[in-house]
């Protein structure tokens, strides 16, 4: 069939000899060819896990440095901690932006909008911390914390489709902070570090202009109400990241005072972020071993037990072993409560914001209370 110029002004109301009805006025379709199959354009796993893996990483070069970097240059003890939170308020403010922007300009331009912000935001703690500029880092922290709340959107977009593949989706980050001994044994200075860091987020913009624009398929039914099961995996979520911000904090911190080598802090902290998202990759192998309920409780329980023995500083060895402990039970926690988000009705995009502003903000609220 071919389509005349003036048809598709006039927008002519007869049929094709084949009998395929002509355009009519005010109707708007593609006259292009696609340039990708439809089986090219619709959800990767791969590339969605290979974005939030790249976040994953820049995030722990970032942790790996920030602590201690904001105790050296910070105008007083009280201030130290600032950074750190900036950053958690970035990806708390960034949720509700996140979840307009996937769905009203795409997966591409929220995305990419979101790695933008990380690079410009790496560069900035670079400068910063070169000229001992204590204002800028808060203010590059907080544009990396913009990033990681865009990025924290992939697990939700991913789990729309099945609460697996949102787990596939965590399961990245554990591969992505398997990598993070090598880049700091690599890296030297904290500023190299950041700049990896933005470096990283730039790789992740180039990425998310082969993800979808949109998700093909009709969507399945979306909840209008919380559910007990959202109110569930949101109150375990916070309690979950409310401990993970204080031992994320204070764990850097005490190894330093410790006099523990900064290659084995940014060591220590890659095994911390890969505990984190390792129990995704157990859940998405095995999903039976992981019940939503108990496991919230079995998470809770161990993070705990490993804030107890980061906050005591007794020993380099048991400072380690505490992040570990707080790493796993955060990822248990964040497990169940992807599962209860995305097994049954779909959250409305509102309720997957409020959802992630609650996580985020009570993270913030861990950082500043110890």
């Amino acid at each position: 069939m071919s389509v005349n110029l003036d048809d598709l002004v006039l927008g002519s109301a007869s049929q094709d000899e084949d009998g395929a009805t002509a355009m009519r006025a005010g109707q708007i379709v593609c006259a292009c060819p696609a340039s990708l199959p439809r089986a090219d354009i619709t959800d990767h796993r791969l590339t969605l896990a290979m974005g939030f893996g790249l976040a994953v990483l820049a995030q722990a070069l970032v942790l790996t440095v920030l602590p201690e970097q904001s105790r050296l240059i910070a105008p007083s003890a009280e201030r130290v901690g600032w950074p750190f939170t900036l950053l958690l308020i970035g990806a708390a403010m960034a949720s509700f932006p996140a979840a307009m922007l996937v769905d009203s300009f795409g997966r591409r331009a929220a995305f990419g909008l979101g790695a933008s912000l990380g690079a410009a935001g790496g560069a900035l703690c670079a400068f910063a911390i070169s000229k001992g500029n204590f204002f800028g880092l808060c203010l590059g922290a907080f544009w990396l914390g913009l990033a990681q709340g865009f990025a924290l959107f992939y697990r939700h977009i991913a789990a729309q489709g099945a609460p697996r593949d949102g787990l596939i989706v965590l399961a990245g980050g554990a591969g992505a902070a398997l990598l993070t001994p090598l880049f700091v044994s690599l890296l030297e200075s904290p500023g190299a570090m950041l700049l990896a860091a933005a470096g990283l987020h730039i790789a992740a913009l180039a990425l998310s202009v082969r993800m979808p624009h949109a998700r093909f398929g009709k969507p399945g039914p979306v909840e209008r109400r919380l559910s007990r099961a959202f109110v569930i995996a949101t109150i375990a979520g916070a309690l979950a990241w409310f401990v993970m911000s204080a031992g994320m904090l204070h764990g850097p911190l005490t190894l330093a005072v410790c006099s523990a080598a900064p290659a084995f802090i940014g060591g220590a902290m890659g095994w911390h972020l890969f505990s984190m998202y390792g129990p995704a990759a157990l859940a998405a192998r095995w999903p039976a071993l992981f019940p939503p309920l108990p496991i919230v409780g079995i998470g809770l329980a161990a993070m705990l037990l490993g804030a107890a023995a980061v906050l005591s500083a007794a020993s380099v060895a048991s400072v380690t072993a505490g992040l570990l402990a707080i790493g796993m039970g955060w990822g248990a926690v964040n497990v169940a409560a992807l599962r209860l988000l995305h097994e049954g009705a779909r959250p409305s995009r509102l309720a997957l914001a409020l959802h992630d502003v609650c996580l985020l903000g009570a993270a913030a609220a861990g950082a500043l209370v110890f």
